[in-house]
């Protein structure tokens, strides 16, 4: 299991490159799914990730959490942990992402609230 400290720093340095990413291409950008080839593992497809999202909305999402954690771990019990953190984040960036009325800067820290709750959760 990955220290909290490293996941972290990882999540920072995730973080620092989208924005500097952003920043020099103008806009907000989301982490680009990533499927796997292990099987038993998480893959990220683009199909996944649509069916997710919707459950990453709203306002109380971050109480939900803990039982979307618990329900990924009783369906890919070997996934890790960081795999998790990232299917999380790939899943509900899109939905800051749509929130017109915000600025990059804002939905930086909004998908940065959620992806320390998950670690919180997982860690």
């Amino acid at each position: 299991m990955i220290d909290r400290a490293i996941a972290c720093a990882v999540l920072a340095a995730l973080f620092a490159g989208t924005a500097l990413g952003a920043a020099s291409a103008g806009e907000f950008a989301c982490p680009v799914a990533q499927p796997s080839g292990a099987p038993g593992v998480i893959r990220e497809t683009p199909a996944a990730i649509d069916l997710l999202a919707p459950v990453l909305t709203g306002a109380d999402v971050t109480s939900q959490i803990p039982a979307i954690v618990d329900g990924l771990r009783k369906r890919y019990p070997a996934a890790r942990s960081d795999e998790i953190v990232n299917y999380l984040i790939t899943a509900y960036c899109p939905n800051v992402a749509k929130v017109p009325d915000l600025s990059d800067a804002e939905k930086t820290q909004r998908v940065e609230a959620f992806s320390k709750a998950v670690l919180a959760v997982l860690y």
